[in-house]
This record gives C-alpha cells, structure tokens and sequence, in this order.
C-alpha cells in the first residue's frame, strides 16, 4: 500500500514532498530545463547533430565526390538552380561548385567528430594521469603537475600550429594535435576535485576495509569527479572546434577534399570584398552557432552540476 504525499489545505501536493518524491535524474532534467535560454541551446546542439549524422539523407549532393560536382556551378548565389537543373542551391555555392547546405552539413560531421573524439581521448588520458597523480602524491605528483602548469603556460594555437608542422594535415593529425592540447586542463580539474575527495569520510572507510587502490580510485573517486569533468569536457570540446576551424582556417588543418567548417570559410575569404560573401557567411553562421551552443549548454550544466551555485 502506498503512503500518501503530504498535501497542502487545498489538497495539492506540497513542494518538499514533490521534490522528494523525484529522481536525481528527474531532478537533474527539471533544474535544467528551468533555464529556457539553456534549454534551447541544447535543443539546437541537439538538431546540429541530427542534421550532422543524417547529412548524406538529407542534401542533394556530396561534397566529396568530385563525380557529383560541376565547375561550372562555381560561386553561384543563394536560391540559384544547379546547371543540371536537378536540385536549387539555396545557400549559394563555394569557389569549387559545392553545394553550400551540402558542405555545411558535411562540415558540422567533421568538426563535431573532431570535437568530440579529442575531447573523450583527451579526458580519460587526463582523468587518469590527474587521479593517477593525486593519488601517488609526493614528487609524483609534483613532477606531473609541474608537467601539466609547462603544457598550459603555451598558447594552444602554438602548440597545435607545431605539431600540425611536424604531423602533417588530416583527421588523426588534428585529432592528435588537439588531445596534445587539452589533456592538462582534464588533469588538474581531475586532480583539485581528487583532492577534496581523499580527504573525505568514505575513503578512509575504504581503506579502512582493505579496498584495493584501483577500486578506491576508480570506484569511488572517480564518479565523484565527473560532475566538473562533465562541465570541463562541454567547453574544451567547444574550444577544440574552434581550434579546428582556425587551423583549417590557415590552411594547415584538414585538406581541400575534406570540407570542415573551418576550410569552407577559409575558401570563401577571398571573395568577401567581391560581393560574394554567402561562401564565408552561411558556414561561419554555422560554427557560430555551434560553439555558441555548446558553451551555453556548458555553463548552465556548471550551475546545475555544483550545489553551491543552486538557486
């Protein structure tokens, strides 16, 4: 038999038992569905991705494919139909005859991909090397986080324009040169929330009952970081994007064959003072919009995530 929930004169159930009643999952979804500006940021990070995954279902042409591309519909203007006539060109062509909303879509894959894999790699190499650290203590740690203070003391567009030069262009070169860049800022966000962990109750507990190093670790430190490694991994995945973008931007990111935000809006550079300006705008609308999305989503998951911000 069910209890019944506390209710008000009125019969209305009470806020404090409604809130009980809820699961942290339920709780987590209603504080951040509060904020409708995040809210739609999240929404909007959800269609990019949609759009991004579902691209080669949803526009007329593949980028890649030089069999499906035509010169001759070079740098044409938003709303002009192909020399084919078979499909319109609604955001206008790119100086090599590519489809604009083509190339965006399949753009948004690459940066997202991007994005994305260097931020898991670069945090479970950071998490480990931060808890790893902390957990060590003494001059390990030391000499790791001396590591870690040299590794963000550089500018990371330097770091990245070095091993770019040294690597080569492509997807696993980019990849790797922004895992390079990212991994210390995982580890010392790993490495304050350790900290603050070891000192508590429950891992003396563990100790205690003769728990084994790697399962205090793993098992009970760990998830008890991830709320600042969950914020942390939003925005450097943010920033790895515009990172991409900006290398593909100077011409030493991805290749000319493989289309990323940032090399669409390098093409169009060119002709901005020529009046065709949709071949930079409508990517850089794009980019825009997805780093935008992501920080907003990032920082109201740090609100939400850390009690002491709670309203």
């Amino acid at each position: 038999m069910s209890v019944a929930e506390p209710t008000d004169p009125l019969g209305r159930v009470e806020p404090k038992a409604r809130a009980a009643a809820e699961t942290p999952f339920q709780r987590f979804v209603s504080d951040y569905f509060d904020n409708w500006i995040a809210a739609a940021a999240l929404i909007l990070l959800g269609a990019l991705i949609a759009l991004a995954l579902a691209a080669p279902w949803l526009v007329p042409q593949n980028p890649y494919d030089l069999a499906q591309i035509d010169i001759l519909d070079s740098r044409l203007p938003p709303g002009t139909p192909s020399s084919t006539g078979a499909f319109t060109h609604w955001l206008g062509t790119d100086g090599a005859g590519r489809d604009l909303v083509s190339a965006i879509f399949y753009g948004l894959r690459i940066s997202l991909f991007v994005g994305v894999s260097s931020g898991i790699i670069a945090m479970a190499l950071g998490a480990a090397v931060g808890l790893a650290a902390t957990y060590a203590g003494g001059r390990i740690e030391t000499l790791v986080m001396r590591i870690v203070d040299l590794q963000l003391s550089f500018p990371a567009i330097l770091v990245a324009l070095m091993l770019i030069a040294v690597l080569g262009k492509g997807v696993d070169k980019i990849v790797i040169a922004l895992v390079t860049v990212q991994w210390a800022y995982y580890a010392r966000t790993v490495r304050g929330s350790a900290l603050v962990e070891g000192r508590k109750d429950y891992v003396a507990a563990a100790r205690c009952l003769g728990l084994s190093n790697a399962r205090i670790v793993f098992r009970h430190i760990l998830p008890n970081c991830l709320p600042p490694l969950i914020v942390v991994a939003t925005v450097q995945t943010a920033h790895a994007i515009s990172l991409e973008a900006t290398l593909s931007f100077l011409g030493v990111g991805l290749p000319q064959t493989e289309p990323s935000l940032g090399v669409l809006i390098s093409n169009g550079f060119e002709y901005m003072l020529s009046g065709k300006y949709w071949i930079s705008f409508f990517p850089g609308i794009a980019l825009l919009l997805t780093i935008v999305s992501i920080n907003l989503v990032g920082d109201h998951l740090r609100d939400v995530l850390n009690p002491r911000l709670s309203r």
